[in-house]
């Protein structure tokens, strides 16, 4: 029971963090934030920012997070992962994308119209991937099917290996450095610190054997 709710955990943090890289906040997520003191807790310079609880938050989104956004995640510091692990320095959509060949190779499809990212090995893709990952194993582990789980976290321990832990690193500190909101800082150095003790929990997991 302790691991199916690990996982469910897992499941929400990378949804959380892929909706949080993919396009600027809402409203609605900024007061679900502001309102649930165990989200807070994951934002610290967040919860000690004076103008997030006293701002009103339409005009904050529009005057401070809007435009960190903008600056940090569309104009400065791209979240492909073609331009951090290529000499071009380019976004690469086609189809020899590696990353695209590791959600091909894995049954996993994206419409990139319908997201706002220019191709699949955008940051919060990559996360999605994971969340997806997350779900299957979840639903291996309802059904007591360990052989199942663990191989989907072998998948997962692969992908964070080859693809988001190896550029996501790279980039998350890169774009912290140039967030000037502390909300955007926070951002950052949640989805660092995650994508880092996911990996090191995988790796537990697997090398431990544990049951589903």
């Amino acid at each position: 029971m302790e691991m199916i709710e690990e996982t469910r955990a897992r499941i929400n943090m990378y949804g959380l963090l892929s909706r949080l890289l993919i396009e600027e906040i809402n409203t609605q997520t900024l007061e679900k934030i502001k309102n649930s003191p165990e989200l807070l807790e994951l934002f610290p310079k967040t919860k000690e920012w004076e103008e997030f609880f006293t701002e009103d938050p339409k005009k904050l989104i529009e005057e401070e997070l809007n435009v960190d956004f903008t600056t940090v995640f569309l104009l400065n510091v791209y979240p492909y992962e073609s331009v951090f692990m290529h000499d071009e320095g380019h976004i690469d959509p086609t189809a020899t994308n590696q990353t695209f060949l590791f959600y091909r190779e894995h049954g996993y499809s994206i419409d990139l119209n319908k997201t706002r990212a220019l191709s699949p090995d955008h940051i919060a893709i990559e996360m999605e991937f994971m969340m997806t990952l997350a779900k299957e194993e979840l639903e291996a582990l309802e059904k007591g099917n360990k052989a199942e789980a663990n191989r989907l976290r072998e998948i997962q321990k692969k992908f964070l290996e080859e693809h988001l832990a190896n550029w996501g690193i790279i980039y998350l500190l890169a774009a912290k450095d140039m967030a000037e909101t502390p909300f955007y800082q926070d951002v950052c150095e949640l989805s660092l610190e995650f994508i880092l003790s996911d990996y090191d929990y995988l790796c537990e997991i697997l090398e431990e054997g544990a049951p589903a």
